[in-house]
């Protein structure tokens, strides 16, 4: 009786671990496929990223000594976009509700002499699991970046 409980408790964990497991596997070797794309970028472009944040739908690099911002969305990553952080004339946080909890939408637009771009960095409609505030702080994070740099 006691084995068999053994072996039903060891069944019933590994039915919840292996696909949590899974998962993060999944995510991390997704990360790693798209950092290595963004890196590979950089090099043709004599940049070195000094900040580099990869999530489900667009992808930020950074480069402080030159000055150079790369984004871009993993869906098209052959699109990469890069922007000299001086021409940035303003930059800002725009947020579809007030309340975070209600927000289904955050993005970081960036105007200057190219014109107009936002960064998207929440779309609820995209991925329903994420919380807000969670990349509500990314973006915030990222806002400071472009602007200390």
């Amino acid at each position: 009786m006691d084995t068999a409980s053994v072996l039903i408790g060891v069944f019933f964990l590994l039915l919840f671990i292996f696909p949590l497991a899974w998962i993060t596997y999944k995510q991390f070797s997704f990360q790693k496929k798209y950092s290595h794309k963004i890196k590979n970028f950089g090099r043709e472009h004599q940049i070195n990223f000094d900040e580099l944040e990869v999530n489900h739908w667009s992808f930020l690099g950074i480069d402080q000594n030159q000055k150079i911002l790369a984004f871009g969305a993993t869906n098209t990553p052959e699109n990469i976009q890069s922007l000299s952080i001086p021409d940035i004339q303003h930059s800002k946080i725009i947020l579809d509700d007030e309340h975070i909890s209600k927000t289904k939408d955050i993005t970081i637009k960036l105007s200057g002499n190219f014109g107009v771009k936002e960064i998207s960095f929440y779309k609820d409609e995209a991925d329903i699991t994420a919380d807000a505030a969670v990349h509500l702080y990314t973006a915030k994070k990222w806002l400071s970046y472009i602007q200390k740099a």
